[in-house]
């Protein structure tokens, strides 16, 4: 998650052109800047920063995620001493020999981020051996990360893990390593919606269930909160609902200055909201717990900017800022079916939170291009970690600003979206090594910011602005709802989505002759307000198709 921070690497010399294409690219003879010695820098005609694998054709997302899923299934090695894959017992991989690096693994916000992943890649490719890689995760924190069911907060996942420890729970930031119990609120939030979205493709109760814990425990604990203290502390005992760090007032016996705020708040409101669609568990309980915390984020850190708290490995520090928090805030109000339900100044505050992560911890430009660093403390926002930025936080800005552009047709969220991404896929090597932050760290590689986190938003984009995913391919960008199953033919695709209504959003190479929802065929329109299908024509004689279903999930497209 985060990393020392070191000093900053002088620029390479100036930069000569080399080649000069057909479509207005050029690629460069050195480095978009010195920390990303990958892959050589390429320009539009106009000097703007473009993807590294053939712009051309809009393959640079499509790369990288195939490079990301690809070292995922098939290249990351077993620990030695344990025998599981190295993302089972670290968050850090060795640059050389792939074995795990960190004093402290992360757990639970990385298998909830790797869901996230996969229900954008799966529709997009396909790929059921990515299915079974975040089932064996989910798997593993349940039978080895889960606080024992009679505990305060029982029967949730730990946040932590020491390095290369094959049970979770221990290296918790600010306590001796050796101590067990202690969990970050928020990745119940986090990881619950994991839970609950992977219920939702695979129909298995068991991670339905698990969601629902992390929801009951929530509720249990919440609290109003005020510009000093979240609705839920940031670190406690898990065992006695103690907060920890802080002092201890010898004559109150009460903890002064713990770590009462901070985390991700809005990852608990997604895990809660989604559950009271879903009408699981104690519906009331949970809506009235999520509208707390929404009112919390809205009344305090939407208006005073104090996104503090969530890296596991971070010591307490309430002046410390981060871009997680409020760039996943963005995230759940632009999803959202109607993002005035939820906010009513939402157009003014996700526009907010972009501007103000992008002036706090923007890096570059780079060739127009901004790069997202992760954390640091006001008003230079030095802390963390690189004056490249970061890949997962670069991509994931650049994705709210695509799905900010999707909804409100602000052009300029649009353009900083296409050249954040792309620089975002300058972290990536040929042979699916993903940096975190560029060159000069001993730990470069987390499985987190280099492949979880960032993946998914290559995903987010794609689905928010279909221009951006490859020409000449069929790929199923983005759905209202959990997709279950998806089948590619040449000319034709099926799949199948949790909810019977939904939308999708498919980039195609082929116009369809027929689409059946149910084995009921969709009439084409102008416009989505019943069932149906529009056509928009992009390049290349492709299309955007836009499908509208609400009695059966069962679609087929044939062309």
């Amino acid at each position: 998650m985060s990393r020392p921070s070191f000093a900053a690497l002088n620029c390479l010399p100036a930069i000569l052109l080399i080649c000069f294409s057909a479509f207005g690219q050029q690629q460069l003879t050195g480095w978009v800047n010195a920390q990303l010695p990958w892959q050589k820098a390429v320009i539009d005609a106009n000097g703007r920063l473009l993807a590294w694998y053939h712009p051309e054709k809009t393959q640079g997302y499509d790369k990288v995620l195939r490079l990301a899923w690809d070292f995922i299934e098939h290249k990351v090695p077993n620990d030695p001493t344990t025998g599981l894959k190295v993302y089972l017992v670290n968050s850090v991989y060795d640059d050389n020999t792939l074995q795990g690096w960190n004093w402290q693994g992360n757990p639970a916000s990385l298998y909830g981020q790797f869901v996230d992943s996969l229900l954008g890649w799966y529709p997009y490719s396909g790929d059921e051996q990515a299915v079974e890689v975040v089932r064996s995760m989910l798997d593993y924190q349940l039978a080895h990360g889960t606080t024992p069911a009679d505990w305060d907060w029982a029967s949730v996942p730990y946040a932590t893990s020491c390095k290369n420890s094959p049970e979770y729970g221990g290296c918790l930031q600010n306590m001796p390593h050796e101590f067990i119990g202690g969990i970050e609120s928020d990745k119940l939030g986090e990881l619950g919606i994991g839970y609950v979205l992977f219920y939702e493709m695979t129909g298995q109760r068991k991670y339905l269930d698990a969601g629902i814990k992390c929801a009951e425990a929530l509720a249990k604990h919440v609290k109003p909160g005020d510009v000093d203290h979240t609705p839920w502390p940031f670190r406690v005992d898990a065992r006695t609902g103690r907060v920890l760090g802080g002092r201890l007032n010898a004559h109150s016996m009460e903890v002064k200055e713990g770590e009462d705020y901070g985390g991700m708040v809005v990852a608990s409101v997604r895990l809660l909201d989604e559950l009271v669609r879903l009408r699981e568990g104690d519906s009331g309980s949970f809506a009235r717990t999520r509208d707390i915390a929404w009112k919390w984020i809205l009344d305090y850190p939407m208006r005073n900017d104090r996104w503090t708290g969530y890296f596991e490995d971070v010591p307490q520090n309430k002046s410390n800022l981060n871009q997680a928090a409020p760039t996943m805030t963005a995230y759940y109000i632009l999803t959202r079916p109607d993002p005035a339900a939820v906010d009513r100044g939402w157009v003014n505050h996700v526009g907010h939170i972009i501007d103000w992560v992008r002036r706090s911890l923007g890096r570059g430009p780079y060739f127009h291009a901004w790069a997202i660093d992760e954390q640091g403390e006001p008003p230079n926002f030095q802390g963390c970690c690189s004056r490249s930025g970061l890949a997962s936080d670069t991509s994931r800005w650049g994705a709210i600003n695509a799905i900010y552009y999707q909804k409100t047709n602000d052009a300029q969220a649009r353009e900083d979206a296409f050249r954040s991404l792309n620089y975002a896929t300058y972290f990536a090597a040929s042979d699916g090594k993903i940096s975190c932050c560029g060159t000069g760290f001993d730990g470069q590689y987390w499985f987190d910011d280099g492949y979880a986190d960032y993946s998914r938003n290559f995903s987010w984009g794609m689905g928010a602005v279909p221009a951006f995913a490859p020409v000449n391919e069929n790929h199923l960008l983005h759905s209202s709802s959990v997709v279950q199953k998806v089948a590619y033919a040449e000319h034709a695709i099926q799949y199948r989505t949790f909810d019977p209504a939904a939308t999708e959003v498919l980039r195609l190479h082929f116009k369809p002759a027929q689409i059946t929802a149910g084995g009921v065929s969709l009439p084409q329109g102008e416009g989505l307000s019943a069932d149906g299908y529009t056509v928009q024509p992009l390049t290349a004689g492709d299309i955007v198709l836009r499908v509208r279903h609400t009695h059966s999930g069962e679609i087929r497209i044939t062309g």
